[in-house]
């Protein structure tokens, strides 16, 4: 936390993803009141990041990109899109190499540095600000090259031709995307009528975003050779964490007053059994930047 002003106090909490935070109003508010100004891996939406990347099944899906992806001794490795890092924290302790981590967001690129220092790791990994659109390094300049959740977020396809541009020849790019095209599934006892509304994913990618199969395509598109490709199920069980909130919060908006009650229920019974849980699907490609181009 930090603390600016004085009088009675005013505690600030973050705000999910905006970049600035409180900092603009600041030092407006420090003229009347004494600001604290709260952070950290347990608050907004770093708790969210890393609650979903302490899940078990998405531990193995990363575990499964850096197997494929496969880093050589000495290779460097790019995150487009880091967040608060949590990915590069488990990625450095899974693999010796460099890694470098860029984001646009200035609040989480300091909450990631400072969750890296406080696990021993400020030295494995450089946090970089970046746009995924305009990655701010020469061209070749890492062996691997991975994004996860990202690419739904912004074009696409540009992000898919910088990270092509900045992988070395026999290079590897690794991408994972939430598939909305595929169901979420809640291991619940629905009606049928309930069940029409919730098991649909949310729909959340930007009008030039990716977050279904055609993740695939593109990356063949883009120039990428030896493709491996797939679904990753991704499995939540513990309904008191922040990514958990997020997916439920979704269903329950969709919900008349009338099924809400059926809902909870229904969520109550499968709590008491503990059997409750959520899983989706997310899309997973990996491809090879060949080691020639092909001359156009």
């Amino acid at each position: 936390y930090r603390s600016d002003g004085s009088g009675p106090a005013l505690i600030l909490m973050p705000f999910f993803l905006a970049a600035s935070q409180w900092a603009p109003a600041r030092p407006a508010l420090a003229k009347h009141f004494t600001v604290i100004t709260v952070g950290g891996r347990h608050l907004g939406g770093v708790a969210m990041l890393e609650d979903r990347a302490a899940m078990p099944s998405y531990r193995a899906m990363v575990r499964g990109l850096v197997d494929a992806m496969a880093p050589l001794p000495g290779e460097a490795i790019l995150d487009i899109g880091c967040g608060a890092g949590s990915l590069d924290r488990q990625l450095a302790k899974l693999v010796p190499n460099a890694i470098t981590a860029v984001d646009p967001n200035g609040f989480l690129q300091g909450e990631a540095a400072a969750l890296a220092a406080a696990d021993g790791l400020a030295d494995r990994i450089a946090f970089v600000p970046g746009n995924a659109e305009s990655l701010p390094f020469p061209d070749a300049t890492f062996g691997c090259v991975f994004s996860v959740t990202v690419f739904e977020e912004c074009n696409a396809d540009a992000a898919l031709a910088e990270a092509v541009r900045v992988t070395r020849p026999g290079g590897r790019i690794a991408i994972a995307v939430r598939a909305i095209d595929m169901p979420q599934w809640w291991n619940l006892d629905l009606p049928e009528p309930i069940l029409r509304k919730v098991t649909p994913s949310p729909r959340s990618v930007a009008a030039s975003g990716v977050a279904d199969a055609s993740l695939y395509r593109r990356m063949r598109r883009a120039g990428l050779t030896d493709l491996v490709s797939y679904p990753a199920l991704i499995t939540l069980d513990r309904p008191d964490g922040p990514i958990w909130r997020y997916r439920e919060d979704h269903v329950l908006s969709l919900l008349s007053p009338d099924e809400l009650p059926v809902w909870h229920a229904a969520r109550d019974t499968a709590a008491a059994e503990g059997t409750l849980l959520c899983a989706h699907a997310l899309h997973c490609c990996i491809g090879r930047k060949p080691a020639r181009q092909p001359e156009c």
